[in-house]
């Protein structure tokens, strides 16, 4: 049997069975369920239930006779009517999506305030859970580099990960890559003005696959933080940070 063929018809949707089935067919060229049964050595009624769904799909035809022989559909018309059914669904599904999409509402933007450690420890975690592609860290913390030291290693081999930190000497908690900002990043990520007077620092600020965020301060020694779902202004921070900071190592 052409184990590259059973490989490639795999990778084309069909199961083991379908796959070995059709392949022994193909190879064959006409045959019985009991040959296909001796050549593949699958159970012989599961052999009978694999030729009915493949010629259910039209990869299969019954020559009939007692007993009943089996070969392949011309490969040509049988494969161009599958790319001409693969487009026209692809076709009505897509004008089907764009039909809701333009029904649907927008997604607002929703804020939630985080007044104690075990809310923002928890958050942090739900991010790391749910994030997708990429996310990008902003800390000031070296506890937090401490805590979730492990979590980031495992995001870095998941995702694209960028963890922006301070001072060199924050990144020695981490053993990933890390960056640092210039001045833009200085002055309104880690030191934002604060007109009434208040001593207000951003310890951590956490943006997930552009659309997440949470900003974590310490405010006179008490942490406070803000996860926002739907940031549309993420996606544009992200952008301007990457085009800003500079690899440690």
């Amino acid at each position: 049997m052409d184990e590259e063929l059973v490989r490639r018809l795999k990778k084309f949707g069909m199961n083991e069975y379908e796959a070995k089935v059709y392949a022994a067919l193909f190879g064959l060229r006409v045959a019985s369920a009991r040959e296909i049964h001796e050549f593949t050595q699958i159970p012989r009624g599961r052999v009978y239930e694999t030729l009915n769904a493949l010629m259910e799909k039209h990869f299969v035809l019954s020559a009939g006779g007692s007993p009943a022989r089996y070969h392949v559909c011309d490969v040509s018309r049988t494969f161009d009517q599958i790319k001409k059914d693969t487009m026209a669904s692809l076709n009505d599904l897509s004008e089907y999506l764009i039909e809701l999409e333009r029904d649907r509402p927008e997604r607002l933007m929703q804020a939630f305030e985080l007044r104690s450690p075990w809310a923002i420890d928890s958050q942090v975690h739900q991010m790391f859970r749910r994030v997708r592609s990429e996310m990008l860290i902003i800390c000031d913390d070296a506890e937090f580099l401490k805590r979730y030291g492990s979590d980031l290693e495992k995001l870095d081999k998941r995702i694209s990960l960028y963890v922006i930190v301070r001072t060199p000497e924050l990144a020695e908690h981490l053993r990933i890559r890390c960056y640092l900002g210039g001045k833009d990043i200085e002055y309104g990520m880690f030191s934002p003005p604060i007109p009434d007077g208040r001593t207000l620092l951003r310890k951590i600020a956490i943006y997930a696959d552009r659309q997440d965020s949470l900003s974590v301060v310490d405010e006179n020694g008490s942490l406070e933080g803000v996860f926002l779902s739907n940031d549309f202004f993420s996606g544009y921070l992200y952008h301007c940070i990457l085009n800003e900071i500079q690899p440690i190592r």
